[in-house]
């Protein structure tokens, strides 16, 4: 008993300070041209996946760039290589369903 009022009896600890901690940075809209690279990107992609019949998808974590070469190297005038990050394909691949619903979009999206 005594010690749990022992316990109660003590001062809080500190308060955490901002002495020394590097000011947050500003969260601002993108500018123009990277939204404009942005909506290019979506379009290019949209454009594959309607007027191809086949998509694949491939997740190429890990793999070294010069084996990324070859294999860029090897499709070259026999399929397009469209590489981007899985935000932007997941994006793309809804505002994709959303204009084109007949072509299969979220087929691609949900695996």
């Amino acid at each position: 008993s005594s010690a749990a009022l022992a316990r109660s009896a003590r001062p809080p600890p500190p308060a955490l300070r901002s002495v020394g901690s590097p000011p947050r940075p500003r969260v601002t809209m993108p500018n123009a041209e990277k939204l404009a690279k942005k909506q290019a990107y979506f379009d290019k992609l949209i454009d594959l996946c309607v007027n191809h019949p086949n998509a694949l998808l491939v997740g190429v974590d890990h793999v070294a760039s010069k084996t990324m070469q070859n294999i860029r190297m090897e499709f070259r005038g026999k399929a397009v290589v469209l590489m981007g990050k899985n935000t932007m394909i997941r994006k793309g691949l809804l505002i994709g369903h959303e204009r084109h619903p007949e072509a299969g979009m979220d087929k691609l999206r949900a695996s």
